[in-house]
């Protein structure tokens, strides 16, 4: 071999070396960029990293780094989604930092929570992962995410400190709880507090920091998502009444001046305590009309309290398969039932007899209906009443408005563009349950 040539071979292979480490720094270089960019660039990172790719206005929820955040959204926004996003990339972007989700019932957290498993399921995440429980995900940078119920009264929140407060839900929540066990989380860490809600009353401290233009504020209603088509609303406005659609769907406020049941009394009754399964069993039933809802509602009685144990209500069914339907139930887990009898109420009594029901019939005359409604309220604020986390009940009871008389009495109807049945359903299974000679059957649910 010539000089030449042996000078050429050298000299080729070194290009090569160098070709290679060259390789090596750029692809380390590029590797550095991405890093950066994941961790200044939240919505790249909900691509990329979590496969979520965000509408324009869940990028901006996504890119704002406010510490105070007032979201205010209508179902189906993908508000849950959006902020679990947040807190993924909050998680992954700092070291030993502590989220919390916080909503009234454990139940509620734990849908964020799923969809945040379900994001570091389906993508890069799960690297990360140091371990993880059913309310707890640990990361190797020492960030955790945990799923708490606020319950009644925060008693169980107290001594917990965060980084980042998200507040789930914040409407159905005590407000106490919220100003005086959740917000002193954050003092010591200067942390930040996402609170997000579909709304509920006004008397309420998530309307008053709606309002408050020190916190970065979002106010969506659910058509800015681009997968809900207008039939879909029009047909839920229809479904359940003009006030409720414009609550869950165009993320409005409601005034309950004139409520009987406010939210405040409602909210305070509201609970996903578990207790025994073991109790008398009462039921109340609306039967509706044509252009009302067919409503049932079980309470169950323990010691002196009475817990709402299951909920039905339909519209434009015939009384006699919604009877069927409660005789069915009523096999399975006996009851005593209390039917409203004014107007059309004296057939469906002798329908449900024939289907083997121990049922009363009750005639709501003015007095007998402000008799019954005065009980439910006695009973919910001496917190003798424990009710489902469901937002339907809650509205039903909501929509009974009242006035005084001239003879110092109640009168009674329900708001303009609501249903007040599953409410009167409810007070039906209370008044049945008072009732003295009552003899309900030990079973299990």
């Amino acid at each position: 071999m010539t000089t030449v040539k042996i000078f050429r071979k050298a000299g080729l292979g070194l290009c090569r070396r160098v070709i290679k480490q060259a390789e090596e720094v750029l692809k380390d270089a590029g590797k550095v960029v991405r890093e950066y960019q994941l961790k200044e660039d939240p919505v790249m990172f909900a691509r990329d990293i979590l496969d979520f790719r965000a509408f324009d206005y869940q990028q901006k929820l996504l890119y704002d780094a406010s510490k105070r955040i007032c979201a205010c959204m209508g179902r189906q926004t993908g508000k849950s989604s959006t902020i679990a996003a947040k807190a993924l990339h909050f998680a992954s972007t700092g070291r030993n930092r502590t989220i919390l989700i916080i909503s009234a019932t454990l139940r509620q957290s734990m849908l964020m929570f799923d969809k945040i498993n379900r994001f570091i399921n389906s993508g890069e995440m799960l690297g990360a992962l140091e371990y993880r429980t059913r309310t707890k995900v640990v990361f190797s940078n020492g960030s955790s995410i945990t799923a708490l119920p606020c319950g009644n009264d925060g008693g169980t929140l107290r001594g917990y400190t965060a980084d980042v407060l998200i507040i789930d839900e914040a409407s159905f929540m005590p407000e106490d709880v919220i100003m005086n066990v959740l917000m002193p989380m954050i003092a010591t860490t200067k942390g930040y507090c996402w609170m997000l809600s579909t709304p509920w009353d006004r008397n309420h401290v998530f309307y008053k920091i709606f309002n408050d233009a020190r916190w970065s504020r979002y106010h969506l209603p659910s058509n800015v998502n681009p997968l809900i088509d207008k039939e879909f609303l029009e047909e839920q406005r229809e479904l359940i009444g003009e006030e409720r659609f414009a609550m869950e769907y165009l993320a409005q406020f409601v005034d309950d001046s004139r409520s009987y049941f406010p939210v405040s009394l409602i909210r305070q009754c509201a609970s996903d305590d578990t207790y025994a399964l073991e109790g008398e069993l009462f039921a109340g039933y609306d039967p509706g009309g044509k252009e009302s809802y067919a409503a049932l509602v079980v309470v169950r009685r323990i010691d002196d309290k009475l817990y709402v144990v299951h909920k039905k209500a339909e519209k434009g069914k015939s009384y006699t398969e919604f009877d069927a339907e409660i005789a069915d139930l009523n096999k399975k887990h006996p009851f005593k039932l209390m039917v409203d009898q004014t107007g059309l109420g004296n057939p469906i009594i002798e329908h449900v007899r024939e289907l083997g029901m121990h049922v009363e019939g009750l005639t709501l005359t003015a007095r007998k209906k402000e008799e019954l409604l005065s009980n439910l309220r006695i009973l919910m604020e001496d917190r003798k009443l424990v009710l489902l986390y469901d937002i339907e009940l809650h509205n039903s009871i909501n929509a009974i408005e009242f006035e005084r008389t001239r003879a110092g009495g109640f009168k009674f109807y329900k708001r303009n563009g609501t249903y007040d049945d599953l409410g009167y359903a409810l007070a039906l299974a209370c008044f049945a349950a008072r009732q003295d000679g009552v003899k309900g059957v030990i079973i299990k649910v």
